[in-house]
């Protein structure tokens, strides 16, 4: 149950599954603030993250301060008011009753959030099918030339890039699901593919859920919104709501299909997504000879550009 002062709307996905865009068109909503990333809860759920060392004790600042007489709700308490602090502040200099908070990496912090925010806030979670995903944070990687901290646990546990986002993109998204069952009644659960196949119903339904005006007019506001604080740069790029980016794993090898299916297909099916065929096993016979024909043709286009140059 959603407390009595649950003016915050927090956006949870995982990187890359439409959560700017999802932030942007709530940012549009007369009523509701959802700026750039703050990392806010980031930081917040960080500072709660401790170990268990014998005996189950706490490691960390709860169990620190709980031994010294602290009692944990009252830490809670203080830290949630921190956060809301600031949100409220940007709203208020925003003229807009109601906060609402995106930083793509919150979605590492589930069990963290739901401390702080579970019974104080709507929680919107957005799901994209894992292997766009999988591209996606690929790309993202690719273009910020590096991994970042949370990524990189995944990299460092499995070396091929699309396994460790296969693998990301399955436990964060059950870790989402499992949220949203938790507290149906403060959560909805959205489809990327949803919002842009069909965004005015996909919008009724989410501004339905958090009591807010329809919000048809969020889409002709969206082709108007400029750049602005921290997010994904790619949302930015788009004229529109668009189904261009759905599908895109097709184009993935049938090995690494063959590869990755067996780890997403459990979540998918769980997220309302049909299971990816994962094909027959790999010939390893001609996953040779292809790879020697490509050698052969990346070998004639080098020769050919030396030739152009001489």
């Amino acid at each position: 149950m959603v407390g009595a002062r649950s003016d915050g709307i927090i956006i949870l996905g995982v990187p890359r599954s439409g959560t700017t865009l999802l932030r942007r068109l709530l940012n549009w909503h007369p009523d509701v603030h959802c700026g750039g990333e703050t990392f806010l809860l980031t930081s917040a759920a960080r500072f709660l993250r401790s170990d268990r060392i014998v005996d189950g004790i706490d490691y960390g600042v709860i169990g620190g301060l709980r031994s010294a007489g602290i009692a944990p709700e009252t830490l809670l308490g203080d830290l949630r008011g921190f956060v809301e602090g600031y949100f409220r502040q940007l709203a208020g200099a925003a003229g807009k009753r109601r906060w609402a908070s995106k930083t793509a990496i919150d979605s590492f912090y589930v069990a963290e959030i739901e401390q702080l925010f579970a019974g104080h806030a709507q929680f919107v979670c957005i799901v994209r099918h894992g292997l766009d995903s999988v591209l996606s944070l690929k790309e993202l990687c690719d273009a910020n030339e590096t991994y970042i901290r949370e990524l990189h646990e995944y990299i460092v546990r499995y070396p091929s890039p699309f396994e460790a986002f296969a693998r990301l993109w399955s436990g964060v998204t059950e870790a989402l699901l499992d949220f949203a069952g938790r507290h149906a009644g403060s959560t909805i659960v959205l489809r990327y593919e949803d919002l842009v196949r069909q965004p005015d119903e996909t919008l009724d339904r989410l501004t339905g859920f958090l009591e807010l005006a329809p919000g048809q007019a969020l889409l002709d506001a969206l082709l108007q919104d400029a750049p602005s604080g921290l997010g994904d740069w790619k949302s930015y790029g788009k004229t529109g709501v668009d189904p261009d980016s759905i599908g895109r794993w097709h184009s993935l090898s049938p090995a690494t299909l063959f590869r990755l299916a067996p780890i997403v297909n459990p979540v998918l099916q769980r997220a309302g997504y049909d299971a990816v065929d994962p094909g027959p096993a790999p010939d390893a016979g001609q996953a040779i000879r292809r790879y020697e024909k490509v050698m052969s043709v990346q070998a004639l286009r080098s020769r050919s550009r030396q030739k152009e140059r001489g």
